[in-house]
Order: C-alpha cells, then sequence, then structure tokens
C-alpha cells in the first residue's frame, strides 16, 4: 500500500481524518509523516484545537503500526491502548506529526509476539511540528490482534 492508498483508507475508515483536512506525506516501514490543516483544527483562542494535534499524532502511530502488521497478517486488528501527549507550544498553522521506527528489534519482537500469541504491543514515540519547530510529543502504546 502507498501513501496515497492509505490516505484513502483512512478518509474512508476514520471520516474526521478528511473534516480535519489529513494528508499522508510518507508512508513507509521506517517512518509514517502526516499533516493537518489549520483552519478545520482551530479552537477559541485562534490556535490548534488539543483534541486535533492528539487525534493526527495517534492516527500517525497507527499509520506505523498498520504498515507494520498488515503485512504480516492483512486482517489484523489495531488499536490504541494508552498515550500521554506534552503540549510544548501553541499552533498557529498546519501542523505535521511524524513517527520514526527505525529500531529493528522493537519491530522484530512486536511480530514475534504477535506470531506466538495473536497479539502484540508496539510503543511508539510521536512528535509533531509546525514547519521545523516541535510544537507537541507523544507517547502511544498500540495493540494489533487477530
Amino acid at each position: 500500500m502507498d501513501k496515497h492508498e492509505f490516505e484513502k483508507l483512512l478518509h474512508e475508515q476514520i471520516p474526521i481524518t478528511k473534516a480535519m483536512g489529513i494528508s499522508v506525506i510518507e508512508f513507509t516501514p521506517s517512518k509514517v509523516k502526516v499533516s493537518a490543516k489549520f483552519e478545520p483544527n482551530i479552537n477559541h483562542k485562534s490556535t490548534a484545537f488539543g483534541g486535533s494535534i492528539n487525534t493526527l499524532m495517534t492516527i500517525c502511530g497507527w499509520g506505523m503500526v498498520f504498515i507494520t502488521i498488515k503485512k504480516i497478517d492483512p486482517e489484523a486488528h489495531i488499536v490504541i491502548q494508552k498515550s500521554n501527549i506534552n503540549y510544548l507550544l501553541p499552533i498557529t498553522g498546519d501542523f505535521t506529526a511524524e513517527c520514526n521506527l527505525a529500531d529493528e528489534e522493537s519491530k522484530k519482537r512486536f511480530i514475534q509476539m504477535y506470531n506466538k500469541h495473536g497479539k502484540g504491543r508496539l510503543n511508539l514515540k510521536v512528535s509533531c511540528y509546525e514547519d521545523d519547530t516541535l510544537l507537541a510529543d507523544y507517547h502511544g502504546q498500540y495493540i494489533a490482534f487477530k
């Protein structure tokens, strides 16, 4: 699946992603990067709504689990189990979320656990930027299961 197909899947299966103006910038086994438009995500203080920031970052991590597990099991289900977000600065323009998974050992353990138990857990870090400025950081624990 390429980034355009993944974006189409998001908009069809998670309709809020379309309403938020989410676009997929990069979708590879080691990096997922998504962006959101500022205008549909504005709050009463003329900054990005915290729920929108959290949603973008959750989707970004979910995408990393998706690209990792769907090659192993196209029928796998993916859910977020828990997450923590730190809002560092207000967002006043379009913003992006980025998740890198270069740690092959974590990926290997996740797949081994999934294959052995029908369920795997993956902890991911996601960063949110406006241009090159870090605006929020996020840690999420995702579960893939049969």
